[in-house]
């Protein structure tokens, strides 16, 4: 998602409203997509960057132990029907943080977890914000 930054908007309002998590591996995955960009996208590094200062990127220490678990369950999953266990880590670190999962990988569908598509969550994010207005 860190790359899309055509949904900068959506950024703006998200990073505004909720805390966003990163797992290390995540972290490692961006570096590598960056560094074989750099030619094709100067901006996207420093774009990139910005956008990670605004993350955490807790310890693997932390959802380590879940990560088994969270392989089996995306291989598992109905919905995917591909077995991709890639990102595992990102199941394991929502689970450890009781959080939803903002992606469009499908592999999530069919876990249990929740996870949001960018349109999904601005519009959820956009009822959040009618709904304080209207009772403040």
């Amino acid at each position: 998602m860190v790359l899309g930054f055509r949904l900068r908007g959506v950024w703006d309002r998200i990073v505004t409203r909720r805390r966003l998590l990163f797992s290390v591996e995540s972290v490692a995955e961006l570096t590598a997509v960056l560094w074989h960009l750099r030619d094709r996208a100067p901006d996207a590094e420093d774009d990139a960057k910005n956008v990670l200062r605004l993350m955490e990127v807790p310890q693997e220490a932390r959802y380590r132990d879940s990560l088994t678990q969270a392989a089996d369950t995306l291989r598992n999953a109905a919905a995917s029907r591909n077995g991709s266990v890639k990102d595992a880590h990102i199941l394991a670190l929502a689970w450890a943080y009781d959080a939803d999962i903002w992606s469009h990988d499908r592999d999530f569908a069919g876990t249990g977890w929740p996870s949001w598509s960018s349109a999904n969550l601005a519009a959820a994010l956009g009822d959040e914000t009618a709904a304080s207005v209207a009772n403040p």
